[in-house]
């Protein structure tokens, strides 16, 4: 909010209460503190935006465009769980708009596919909590183990599907899916995992 002083009185103010200070104050005019333009009269009520503190201190080197630390998106996420939700999301996207797969990779598809199995057997052969959010993070650990260059969007839907369809499970797919993005902390708090990231070309 713009804060202004009054010439008369040398009192800084808010803009909310410039008004009731110019009644009380007779020669009342006023400057803003960050420009430092005058305003007489009731002038002051139009001056609604002023320029940054980087603008006024940086003055001839500062560029419009820059943007201070201070100014950071509103759009962020907050968590860790939203930032790899969103993550997950920009990398859902990107996968959504690429090409059909070429030969090649259609080959190395199929025999990761192929290798499934084996993977499953050896999952199925561990014995499994029946706290779910333990379970999960063992699931997490092991899918990151496994298959280390998972991305991020497949890892919940392998996650539930390997608590809920391990022989012991008493697991539902509901009671998988909401605890997964607790079971994600305390593995990547504990340790159990560590996500690594790959630049997308």
């Amino acid at each position: 909010m713009v804060s202004f002083v009054c010439n008369a009185c040398q009192e800084t103010l808010k803009k909310p209460k410039l008004d009731m200070h110019a009644n009380r104050c007779h020669y009342a005019s006023f400057s803003c503190i960050d420009c430092s333009v005058d305003f007489t009269g009731t002038s002051y009520r139009q001056h609604t935006s002023c320029i940054s503190e980087a603008e006024k201190y940086e003055g001839k080197l500062y560029k419009k465009g820059k943007q201070s630390a201070q100014q950071k998106p509103s759009n962020t996420p907050k968590s860790t769980v939203d930032q790899l939700t969103a993550r997950a999301q920009q990398l859902a996207s990107h996968e959504t708009s690429e090409s059909p797969a070429s030969p090649k990779k259609r080959k190395r598809e199929e025999a990761n596919g192929s290798s499934d199995k084996k993977k499953k057997s050896a999952w199925d052969s561990t014995d499994i909590s029946d706290n779910a959010t333990t379970a999960m993070t063992n699931a997490i650990a092991y899918v990151t183990q496994t298959e280390p260059r998972t991305e991020f969007a497949d890892l919940k839907k392998k996650c539930v599907k390997l608590v809920t369809k391990h022989p012991q499970s008493k697991h539902s797919k509901s009671d998988a899916k909401s605890v997964f993005d607790q079971a994600l902390v305390e593995a990547l708090v504990g340790g159990k995992v560590v996500l690594t990231t790959s630049k997308s070309t």
